[in-house]
């Protein structure tokens, strides 16, 4: 006899992690309820400078899934997601499946030769 499906409400959440809050509010808006959610940079933190404390390395280590924007746009938030993943989790990248390196756009802020992106092109 096989076994009947649990209804979602009776299966274990997934644990998600994402780092900025606009990101945080689009993995909530496709989650819902059926994941266990905690944004790790603040709303209105700059992504490019924010220092993660130990709680975030802690919280980083319990995720199965962490949702970054990738592009080098968040670089000590994703090494310490690298450092800390746990076995079988995984690191989004929304940004690197959005858009190619040809695409990417520079300025001031985002010098070409940092190789860091800011936008797409078009």
């Amino acid at each position: 006899m096989v076994p009947a499906a649990q209804p979602a409400s009776a299966q274990p959440k997934l644990k998600v992690v994402a780092t900025v809050a606009p990101i945080t509010n689009i993995v909530l808006n496709v989650g819902g309820n059926r994941i266990d959610l905690q944004g790790i940079i603040p709303p209105g933190v700059d992504s490019h400078t924010f220092e993660p404390a130990p709680s975030d390395a802690r919280t980083l280590a319990g995720a199965d899934l962490v949702v970054v924007n990738g592009l080098a746009l968040e670089g000590t938030t994703i090494e310490l997601a690298q450092a800390n993943l746990k076995s079988g989790a995984r690191i989004l990248e929304l940004g690197s499946n959005t858009i190619t390196p040809d695409q990417w756009v520079f300025d001031f802020s985002f010098p070409e030769e940092h190789g860091d992106p800011i936008r797409t092109s078009g």
